[in-house]
């Protein structure tokens, strides 16, 4: 079976001088048995550089490959998710604009709800681990991010 997904949600940056922003999140399950599943997530955000001697905004995008294991409990079905990812954050800062790609993991939880036999709404809470990245004019020292999402995923065979 395969799932497919999407979500918008918060992503909240663990750099103090970065600000929380909307995301969004697409993603693609192939179910191993009806308990576990392996998935692979796109997601994008954009963060507004605060408090520096600049100003501008660093957009990370994200490539994740998890585990997502779920409980059945009728309509509701509780799963745990972890992984590994490519992280790239684009930064636009004054006039000057540059890339740092960075490895990271990631691990969660969530919850889906089956309003239908193949269709679900699904909440989310993910952590996401990942060291400084570069930018034209600093180093920001985490690139580590919280995400929230809500969203829906339909099943087919």
């Amino acid at each position: 079976m395969w799932g497919f997904g999407g979500s918008i949600g918060a992503n909240g940056p663990a750099d103090a001088s970065l600000q929380t922003s909307l995301d969004l999140t697409g993603n693609i399950e192939r179910y191993l048995t009806p308990r576990v599943s392996i998935r692979g997530q796109v997601g994008a955000a954009w963060w507004d550089i605060t408090g520096r001697t600049f100003t501008g905004t660093v957009t990370p995008v994200f490539f994740d490959g998890n585990l997502v294991y779920n409980w059945e409990g009728g309509a509701v079905h509780p799963y745990v998710t972890g992984g590994v990812g490519v992280y790239h954050f684009h930064a636009s800062e004054a006039a000057l604009g540059g890339s740092d790609t960075k490895p990271g993991v990631d691990l969660g939880g969530g919850i889906e709800f089956f309003f239908h036999r193949h269709a679900t709404m699904t909440g989310e809470l993910t952590y996401h681990k990942i060291g400084a990245f570069n930018s034209p004019l600093t180093t920001f020292n985490d690139g580590s991010f919280w995400r929230f999402g809500i969203g829906a995923k339909v099943y087919t065979r």
